[in-house]
């Protein structure tokens, strides 16, 4: 027999979904029989697959070949790699931090990496509830925002799904923009490994709405700042190739001009929710190229 006690981390989670974390290795079948018959109970009775967990609630499992989920076992982190995350947190509490991601590192372990910050954060915080709810290329750079613990994921996911969390990046674009202003309102869907703009009757694609001001201008770029009011895969890097103005040093949807760097950072973050504002400065190396 074993037995849980839930936790305010998971308090609200589906009964269903808390099983199948702890009984990793246990076919869902297999779980939804045992709730079924009454192998597994919670309180001593039984419950349905989508009972809502609350803090407290005594979870006990009867079935002799149910085997409880390994001990995590977190990266081994050097002395440099966690001075790299304690520098670029630009913001932390108990709940949230605001990390400041550097251009050409990965979030995420995959297409070749074994792992990314998020793996990192795992092991420096040694609990895998850590979770970034936003996510930006290896390319771009700029402000993520990672999540400690389940219940303060729960709740800026539902901000982010909302839109009360806001981001605005600074964008550098080929060609000279003549509006000061403007919103760029389309829609997209993924094709493969790219990101195309479709149309309002295709079943496929879902809405991107941006807003854009330009900061600056020059010779060959223009300056931008974009404030996304939705967050689709490489919105602002299609809708801005669609219009004729390609982000500079981006090579899947611009202009293969040898440029390494990809002109697009994230510079802003609020979340009213927690009262939390971050503005950075441009970074250097848009300083540098608008130098040249």
């Amino acid at each position: 027999m074993m037995k849980y006690i839930i936790e305010k981390d998971n308090e609200g989670v589906r009964l269903d979904r808390y099983l199948r974390k702890k009984l990793s290795d246990v076919p869902l079948t297999e779980i939804f029989k045992a709730l079924r018959i009454g192998k597994i109970k919670v309180n001593n009775k039984k419950k349905k697959e989508n009972y809502r967990l609350v803090e407290g609630d005594k979870i006990f499992i009867g079935i002799g070949n149910l085997q409880e989920e390994e001990e995590k076992v977190f990266l081994k982190l050097s002395d440099e790699e966690k001075r790299f995350l304690i520098k670029n947190i630009v913001f932390e509490n108990d709940d949230l931090i605001v990390f400041n991601k550097e251009k050409d590192v990965v979030m995420h372990k995959g297409s070749g990496f074994d792992y990314g910050i998020s793996e990192m954060f795992k092991s420096y915080y040694e609990t895998d509830d850590f979770n970034f709810i936003n996510r930006i290329d290896k390319k771009t750079s700029g402000l993520v925002i990672g999540a400690k613990n389940k219940i303060s994921t729960r709740v800026l996911a539902e901000e982010l799904r909302e839109n009360n969390i806001r981001k605005k990046y600074y964008i550098l674009v080929h060609g000279n923009i003549k509006k000061n202003i403007f919103t760029i309102e389309n829609y997209l869907k993924k094709i493969e490994d790219k990101v195309v703009v479709t149309s309002k009757d295709d079943q496929e694609g879902k809405v991107a709405v941006t807003h854009f001001k330009v900061i600056d201008r020059y010779e060959k770029y223009t300056l931008l700042e974009g404030e996304l009011l939705t967050g689709r895969t490489h919105q602002l890097r299609v809708q801005l190739s669609d219009m004729g103005n390609p982000i500079v040093g981006d090579t899947r949807y611009g202009i293969k001009d040898g440029e390494k760097n990809l002109y697009l950072n994230s510079f802003y973050c609020e979340i009213p929710k927690y009262n939390v504002k971050i503005e950075n400065d441009l970074p250097e190396f848009f300083k540098n190229k608008l130098k040249k």
